[in-house]
């Protein structure tokens, strides 16, 4: 291994690294390396001291050589990854040239990576790090989305409710035949909207798999306006809001209508639920040069500058001004349908004071 200068700690590396070498002096020089590094490093001469020190408690990163007598590295290997939790979350394997099988094996087995013999001590610090960056990213992930399936579940269980108080309203004999209509439009209103909400942790599913896929076809604006104000309409009076549109609805475009449509309504719904009563929001579709822009404008807090390159990332909302309750993919889903399109969408203060969000496309 080759050591190299200037390999002091550089920021929080802090990882819980296992080394498994036979060999003393591979240990020793590895340990060296990775403990300058910032890391806190344990280390096994054998198969059976490493999965006893696992049992112990288990590392984050696991450095395995292949090559080891008794229990050999892809042995190992084999019985952390049958663990119920699938053990060490990054096990990486070392092996010399001649050992091609054993590495074969080895990432058969489950191995995330595997370093060559002679390990060039820079590359082992970059490999360690790397591996701890994914890990640690990975489980913010996870554990966002379960705190946002939390959330989605609790919107659900709103409408659900309602739909429950709205039913016992329905069995009752002498309920007049206009409020029975107007409570029956209810239903409907809270039905379309529990599916959107279904609809959008389909779509975040599909963007995140890569498998989102969208069929333009000729339309003009009002197959998207249209419909949307007469969802978002009697929605908006009931928040006391005032939802107006401005523009052409003869703007022809290419697009996805109902792909188009739900990222559309997405804005729509993140500007009513962020403008305060007595507000407004103003939809706008029209065109700039060869470009076909729908935009949508709010009087409520608007968004955070430091908050605007992230507010679009799944899982996350503005940390100010428009943080709140929601499953918080309606914004992510609008930017993956705009860029779908070969579009792109942005946000910036309006003229209202609020958030105006801009989904351009080409025409």
């Amino acid at each position: 291994m080759n050591a190299g200068p200037g390999l002091a700690a550089q920021g929080d590396a802090d990882g819980d690294v296992l080394l498994v070498d036979d060999f003393p002096d591979t240990l020793a020089l590895y340990e060296a390396v990775l403990t300058e590094d910032g890391h806190r490093v344990r280390t096994a001469p054998g198969g059976l001291e490493a999965l006893r020190i696992v049992d112990e408690h288990e590392p984050e990163v696991v450095l395995l050589d292949v090559s080891m007598p008794g229990i050999d590295g892809v042995e190992v290997l084999r019985r952390l990854r049958s663990r119920r939790n699938g053990g060490p979350a990054v096990i990486m394997l070392t092996a010399a040239r001649r050992e091609p099988h054993a590495i074969e094996a080895g990432l058969k087995e489950g191995a995330d990576a595997y370093l060559t013999k002679p390990i060039d001590s820079r590359e082992l610090v970059a490999r360690v790090r790397a591996a701890l960056e994914t890990y640690r990213l990975k489980r913010m992930l996870e554990a966002q989305r379960r705190d946002h399936v939390a959330m989605l579940v609790h919107d659900l269980r709103h409408p659900l409710a309602s739909l429950n108080l709205i039913a016992e309203l329905l069995e009752a004999d002498d309920m007049p035949s206009d409020e029975r209509a107007a409570t029956v439009a209810q239903i409907r209103n809270m039905c379309t909207e529990m599916a959107r909400l279904v609809d959008g942790v389909l779509v975040a599913s599909r963007l995140e798999a890569g498998v989102f896929s969208v069929e333009p076809r000729p339309i003009t604006a009002a197959a998207i306006i249209e419909p949307m104000l007469g969802v978002f309409t009697p929605i908006a009076a009931r928040r006391r809001v005032a939802l107006s549109f401005e523009g052409s609805l003869d703007v022809p475009l290419r697009a996805d209508k109902q792909k188009l449509r739900q990222a559309i309504d997405n804005l729509v719904a993140n500007a009513l639920k962020f403008t305060p009563r007595g507000g407004r929001v103003r939809v706008r579709a029209g065109r700039e040069g060869a470009h076909v822009v729908f935009e949508v404008t709010d009087s409520g807090p608007g968004v955070a500058p430091e908050a605007r390159d992230t507010i679009f990332d799944r899982y996350r909302q503005g940390s100010r001004g428009r943080a709140a309750g929601g499953a918080g993919l309606g914004l992510a889903i609008a930017r993956g349908i705009a860029e779908a399109h070969h579009g792109e969408i942005s946000v910036s203060t309006g003229d209202m004071g609020g958030a105006s969000f801009r989904l351009t496309l080409p025409s």
